[in-house]
């Protein structure tokens, strides 16, 4: 099977011990001739490259969204795939992608992500059950179409005719990203078989703090899209609970996924801590030196 040479490029700000777990995910991947590996150290914590592996410093700012625009201004293939440095990745993960010849038409493949099972803490396993960052669901958001950037590969010229991520932000900048790729005509193609796994913060602490900055980052779409509205986490769980109720009973695979019964009562209990967390972050703000 033939595809094309891709440039995959990981953003990282971790510590020492996260940067070599970083490193070995992008050398866990099966590469061809002409194929490329970067790291875009956003903290100064990588070692130099080494032959197989091209360390880009995004020095300045320390955001996801300038991380990846240097690391993508290094890349040079046609395609660049975007890893967050929190997943773990099949060896197969470019050739998964490329099992369908992408249309001319497609400005980025949209790879699953599901969440990393065994997680040691409650906060990891609420994370993984509830996958908030499942490309199937926001290939189906209503407003329109969006994708995370955690596992997204990108036709390098659908990424220079967007200019790549917005900086200067600190969260939502993939799903402007894949909003501003439609508008220039750029469809996104959904391609399930490639699938990562994605680990969950693993306090709640963590995981409260990034819930307020996905809140603000919805709020600051709302401000850029004419009829986007920041759905409430009341809305999303009774959504939700509708989608899964013929599946609910306590042998179905929402229980086996869930845990035991006081574990589900303890989701139901973050839920609600999130759901107070996402009204505060709706009102804080999405730039970069906002809280985190």
């Amino acid at each position: 099977m033939s595809r094309p040479p891709v440039s995959v490029v990981v953003p990282f700000a971790g510590d020492a011990a996260q940067a070599l777990i970083a490193l070995a995910l992008l050398r866990s991947l099966r590469t061809r001739t002409g194929d490329e590996l970067i790291i875009a150290d956003n903290c100064g914590q990588v070692a130099p490259g080494t032959e197989d592996v091209a360390v880009v410093r995004a020095a300045g700012e320390r955001t996801p969204a300038h991380a990846r625009n240097a690391g993508a201004a290094r890349a040079s293939r046609d395609w660049i795939l975007f890893l967050d440095a929190d997943v773990r990745a099949p060896a197969s993960l470019l050739d998964d992608y490329f099992a369908e010849p992408p249309g001319d038409g497609v400005g980025a493949l949209v790879g699953e992500i599901e969440g990393a099972p065994g997680g040691r803490t409650l906060a990891a396993r609420y994370g993984a059950s509830r996958n908030f960052l499942s490309q199937r669901a926001h290939m189906n958001h209503p407003f329109r179409p969006r994708a995370a950037a955690a596992n997204l590969m990108v036709r390098r010229a659908a990424f220079e005719a967007a200019g790549g991520f917005i900086e200067g932000v600190r969260a939502a900048e993939d799903t402007d990203f894949s909003w501003r790729l439609q508008d220039l005509g750029w469809t996104l193609e959904l391609r399930p078989q490639a699938v990562v796994a994605h680990e969950y913060r693993a306090s709640l602490r963590e995981l409260r703090r990034q819930w307020r900055a996905y809140a603000a980052g919805r709020a600051w779409l709302a401000s850029r899209y004419p009829g986007f509205r920041p759905e409430p986490a009341l809305e999303r769980a009774l959504r939700r609970l509708a989608r899964r109720a013929p599946d609910a009973g306590p042998g179905s695979a929402l229980a086996r996924r869930s845990g035991s019964r006081l574990e589900r009562v303890e989701f139901l209990a973050i839920d609600a801590v999130l759901a107070v967390d996402e009204m505060i972050g709706l009102r804080l703000s999405n730039s970069a030196g906002g809280e985190r």
